[in-house]
């Protein structure tokens, strides 16, 4: 099977197929895959991304507790709908050399609780908002007819803050996390690949390294015990009383840390008929989200555990078939799973495993300019959200909220240019 001279065309359906990736929601805080794929676009090459992105999760809290499930409230769509943008420049200084600039927004929260549940009080509502940005520089070459050597660094921007308001021992909280910066870091990217184009088969392994964010924030708690007006857990001795601290400890200035995680993406494709101008895909992404947690000095104390963490990594694979239609058009159907992060959920992220069914194109707009653009549907495993404290407390008992399963869709759209 010779597919050398379908090379050009076909390769526009895996343009498609990255469409399609980069709108997935995947587990923990995952918005993107971090494909590195425009790195091995044939000549020199540019792109630009823009994906929307709407999940829908909802379930129902414990407000009534074990006693009267009757009074436990409905908690509404709790994850706003979210844009992501994308974009890539590609050299190739040499037949066997390349250099490639990739933009992206890798990590991401949007999510707020509506009035309703106990998770939205008189003083405001549980909501995250998390951003970040990365710029990966990334150079290599063949270090013979068909294998690729590369290697870089990510350059990623995070900020955001968190609000929590629930009940605490009988009484409605808010909690507040105000970031004061944005915080920056360097991260590593190796990776090897092995090609054979003859028969379309590129097989792509990348390691991305751990990237430590240092953020400088406020903290502030209040309780409501049914006054005109909530006290400041700083200025209230009961409040230290209830939350069971000592009189002098205060909320405060905070420095915060955390990572995001180091992973491993492994891209595989070829050729499976000239005659029917087939291309067969699988993508497959390892997470190491065990190792990440936030923890802000003050509610940590405060609570007695972080204020997110996950208890399993992520392991996460698409396939995918792309068909040739015309000399112009190729299309692409792709499905995948996300393990998710085991349970017990984040209020911030309650979901568990993801499904994910898509749909793409590419469309050659003129020899250079090709416009590619992706459908994909999402199926959310919902679960129990829990806190771990107190111990002396049965499961049930510190069951916060049981979500259900949710769906959502994503739209996307893609411009890349061969120069």
């Amino acid at each position: 099977m010779n597919l050398l001279k379908y090379r050009t065309t076909i390769q526009l359906s895996i343009t498609a197929s990255l469409l399609v990736g980069i709108t997935s929601h995947a587990a923990g805080l995952e918005y993107t895959k971090q494909s590195i794929l425009p790195f091995f676009e044939p000549g020199n090459y540019a792109e630009l991304s823009y994906a929307y992105v709407d999940p829908k999760i909802e379930g129902t809290d414990v407000a009534g507790g074990v006693d009267n499930p009757a009074a436990n409230q409905k908690i509404n769509d709790m994850m706003d709908d979210f844009e992501i943008w994308g974009g890539a420049v590609k050299i190739a200084p040499t037949e066997n050399t390349a250099l490639a600039l990739i933009y992206d927004e890798p990590f991401g929260v949007d999510t707020i609780y509506s009035k309703g549940s106990e998770f939205n009080n008189s003083m405001g509502a549980t909501e995250a908002r998390v951003d970040t940005r990365s710029l990966t520089l990334l150079g290599g070459g063949k270090v013979n007819n068909n294998f690729w050597v590369y290697g870089g660094v990510e350059y990623q921007e995070a900020d955001g803050g968190v609000q929590l308001a629930q009940n605490f021992e009988g009484f409605p909280i808010y909690y507040s996390l105000d970031i004061k910066n944005k915080s920056d870091t360097l991260i590593p990217v190796l990776g090897v690949a092995y090609e054979k184009p003859e028969i379309m088969l590129r097989a792509a392994l990348t390691w991305r390294g751990e990237g430590e964010h240092k953020l400088k924030g406020h903290e502030s708690l209040y309780l409501d015990f049914g006054g005109n007006t909530p006290e400041d857990f700083n200025d209230s001795a009961l409040a230290k009383a209830v939350v069971g601290v000592p009189d002098d400890y205060t909320l405060g200035n905070t420095n915060l840390s955390f990572k995001t995680p180091q992973s491993v993406n492994f891209d595989f494709q070829t050729g499976l008929s000239e005659k029917y101008q087939l291309l067969g895909m699988i993508n497959a992404r390892w997470v190491e989200w065990t190792k990440f947690n936030i923890s802000p000095q003050g509610i940590t104390t405060v609570v007695g555990e972080p204020l997110a963490e996950y208890k399993e990594d992520a392991y996460a694979v698409e396939v995918a078939l792309a068909k040739q239609f015309t000399p112009k058009f190729a299309g692409e159907i792709r499905a995948g799973y996300d393990s998710g992060t085991a349970e017990p959920l984040s209020l911030l992220g309650p979901y568990d495993s993801i499904k994910t069914l898509a749909l793409g194109g590419s469309y050659d707009v003129t020899k250079q300019l090709k416009l590619s653009a992706g459908a994909q549907y999402m199926w959310f495993e919902g679960g129990t959200a829990y806190s771990k404290l107190p111990i002396e407390k049965t499961l049930s008992e510190r069951t916060l909220a049981k979500f259900d399963d949710g769906t959502g869709y994503a739209l996307g759209v893609k411009l890349g240019y061969y120069f």
